[in-house]
């Protein structure tokens, strides 16, 4: 004989699943506002970091190549494009995010000339505005050291 016992089943009900929708619904609404606000800093952050590091390789091309080799700045498109100096074609082209809103720099023709040594033909910086004005520094040394300039 088979005897039938009550026992209880671990299981959710259909209302204790929509609660815990309802809370995932309301952390999503409170956290997406948030990060919208923090996006231009960190849209900026990481341009900057990206450019920093575009520069060193540019350097690092011309030092192995034993080239001269340009990072070009188009201040008015917000891009800049890595060639070999007296070339047209880029090896790196990079459009910036839309959170960036100005790109200016102080070099002749916008232009940062690594030799094969990998020091520049000027120094100067690159500053880059984001939409809520913050502003992040990059400077070049004559000895072609690129470093971000704390603010």
């Amino acid at each position: 004989m088979f005897h039938v016992s009550c026992f209880k089943e671990n299981s959710f009900t259909l209302i204790e699943l929509l609660i815990v929708l309802a809370v995932i619904g309301i952390l999503v609404g409170i956290s997406i506002p948030v990060y919208r606000q923090f996006q231009p800093t960190i849209q900026l952050n990481g341009a900057v970091r990206t450019l920093v590091t575009d520069l060193r390789y540019a350097q690092q091309i011309a030092v192995t190549e034993q080239i001269n080799h340009c990072f070009q700045l188009f201040l008015t498109e917000k891009k800049y494009q890595i060639v070999q100096c007296g070339q047209t074609q880029p090896l790196l082209e990079v459009v910036l995010p839309n959170e960036i809103e100005s790109l200016s720099a102080d070099f002749t023709d916008d232009k940062v000339e690594f030799n094969p040594y990998g020091a520049v033909k000027e120094s100067g910086t690159i500053v880059l505005e984001n939409t809520k004005n913050q502003t992040k520094t990059i400077e070049v040394r004559p000895s072609g050291f690129v470093k971000i300039k704390k603010d």
